[in-house]
């Protein structure tokens, strides 16, 4: 029977199963996989220290990868299959994997450099706001931390707004979705269905599942059955394992030596 032939269910659980070797690189009792100290990748880390992009992109990873051993362990163990919460695991999967991608993806050293920058300026950010929520006082302010993302830019040579421009993870997901044979429409346009469906929104239910217009409504007024759509979860599931495998495949090319 070839792939295609084979139901939605099916489909996905094969492909959850490929994560196993991904599962052993982040286990913590896994040996240590290096960078080349002539790679590429070591050479964007000693630029951007302490914000060394190998150590976010494996974060990054390590989440995505995460989420989808949970996706696997509801649906394969538990054979439980949730009409909505699946999409939340895929979500993250999916952005996680693309904010490593996007890092890594420029041939430019100066590109990668910048975005690893955007990416810190990002969580400093975030940080910083849960700091004002909860009226803690750090012992650096939010402009100093900044400050010493602009300093590496400059000795960089890197235009120093760019380097703490603001990013979002739409941004993330449409420029990394690029880098796929999908494109940045439908890698977005995916990611879109999964961050509605998390936030409750109407038109993912209505677009996005299975529905029955059940008989005995007033006029004007729907009563609908919903259910679980496995072949819509295959779909979204699989834009975030491909994800996932080019994240792993980039790093793996940025931390070898070119003379190896």
């Amino acid at each position: 029977m070839q792939e295609r032939e084979r139901p939605p269910y099916e489909q996905l659980i094969a492909m959850l199963e490929q994560i196993e070797p991904w599962l052993r690189r982040i286990d913590p009792a896994s040996p240590a996989t290096g960078v080349s100290p002539s790679s590429s990748l070591h050479g964007d880390d000693s630029r951007t220290h302490p914000y060394e992009t190998s150590q976010v992109v494996w974060h990054s990873l390590s989440h995505s990868v995460d989420h989808l051993h949970m996706l696997r362990t509801v649906l394969r163990d538990a054979r439980v299959i949730h009409m909505y919460s699946p999409y939340s695991l895929v979500r993250v999967a999916l952005e996680n994997a693309s904010a490593a991608v996007w890092m890594l993806a420029p041939p430019s050293r100066a590109d990668r450099i910048t975005r690893r920058l955007r990416f810190a300026a990002s969580d400093i950010r975030n940080g910083e706001k849960v700091k004002e929520l909860v009226g803690h006082v750090g012992p650096r302010t939010k402009d100093d931390r900044l400050d010493d993302l602009r300093g590496i830019a400059r000795r960089e040579g890197i235009d120093e707004g760019s380097a703490v421009k603001r990013v979002t993870y739409e941004e993330i997901v449409r420029v990394a979705g690029g880098q796929t044979a999908i494109g940045e429409v439908t890698t977005c346009m995916t990611w879109k269905i999964c961050s509605g469906i998390a936030h409750g929104d109407f038109w993912t239910t209505f677009n996005a599942l299975e529905r029955v217009e059940l008989p005995g409504a007033p006029p004007g007024v729907a009563h609908l059955r919903i259910s679980a759509n496995v072949e819509m979860l295959l779909y979204a599931a699989s834009f975030a394992f491909d994800m996932t495998r080019l994240a792993w495949d980039l790093l793996d090319q940025r931390s070898r030596s070119p003379y190896a």
